[in-house]
């Protein structure tokens, strides 16, 4: 039985009648939290997950606080929580990993002019654009804006074996996080010792993972151009364990073209390149 602000279990005879208490508490007022979750936002999620046919999830984080306002998967992504934990390949995404290597690397510059043909081969390894465009020679914000897969897999074959996975470390994508009240995994991102796997991994299609979690995470630490802790609650702090060091020079140069690519407001130019592809 239970009354107010406390419980007890009792003994009764054969008409209900309480005899004996055998056990009971007082149960302790604890204080109220405010979650980070909009509730529009939150509708209007899970309303674009469910438009479309194939397993879909989406995660909103908000890069100025870290606020996660939004979680969403449709019936076709299954019951398990991929939106937060789910790990996959990221495709283009990825470039934006690949980009701030790169600019960490100095092998190129935002302005730097490149080929992007519409097929390459690197290595062993030969790879098309999407449709075959071919771009020809230019600057790399235009080859980022553009997806070209050719430019990115010959820069990322050129780079060193830990380089993608430290601009990972930088972006959130190898971090471990303990959010109260949910299990997140945002990504797995490691070294790459041979020219083939660092092609692939550069743009996304190689043995990189990440999360609908862990790309919204990249994409906000971009907005941003700092590290954003995600957080559930505004009462309860997020701890970091491991796996996120500060963004580089060259996350923040990064932040800044992405903040005049194509549009004023970050927010719109990042989620331009993901909805992009």
């Amino acid at each position: 039985q239970g009354s107010g602000d406390s419980w007890g279990v009792a003994a009764v005879d054969a008409k209900g009648r309480r005899k004996k208490v055998l056990h009971g508490k007082t149960l302790e007022k604890s204080a109220a939290l405010t979650t980070t979750l909009s509730a529009s936002a939150q509708a209007s999620a899970q309303a674009a997950v469910d438009s479309v046919g194939n397993a879909s999830a989406l995660v909103v984080i908000r890069p100025s606080t870290g606020d996660i306002i939004a979680v969403a998967q449709n019936r076709a992504a299954g019951e398990s929580p991929v939106a937060l934990t789910g790990l996959y390949p990221p495709g283009s995404t990825f470039k934006i990993a690949t980009a701030t290597a790169v600019l960490d690397s100095g092998a190129a510059g935002i302005g730097t002019v490149l080929p992007c043909p519409g097929k390459a081969t690197i290595g062993t390894r030969t790879i098309p654009n999407d449709g075959g465009f071919d771009l020809g020679d230019v600057p790399l914000r235009t080859a980022f804006a553009h997806s070209c897969n050719t430019t990115f897999g010959r820069l990322a074959a050129e780079l060193p074996a830990d380089a993608l996975a430290k601009a990972a470390d930088a972006l959130g994508l190898n971090a471990d996080f303990d959010v109260p009240g949910i299990t997140t995994e945002a990504g797995a991102v490691l070294p790459a010792d041979s020219q083939v796997q660092r092609v692939e991994d550069g743009i996304g299609q190689g043995r990189v993972q990440a999360s609908p979690f862990g790309v919204a995470l990249m994409a906000a630490t971009v907005a941003a151009g700092k590290q954003v802790k995600p957080r559930l609650w505004r009462d309860i702090d997020t701890i970091v364990n491991e796996g996120y060091r500060p963004p580089s020079a060259a996350v923040l140069a990064f932040a800044a073209f992405v903040a005049d690519a194509g549009s004023s407001k970050p927010a719109v130019a990042v989620a331009g390149k993901f909805l992009g592809g």
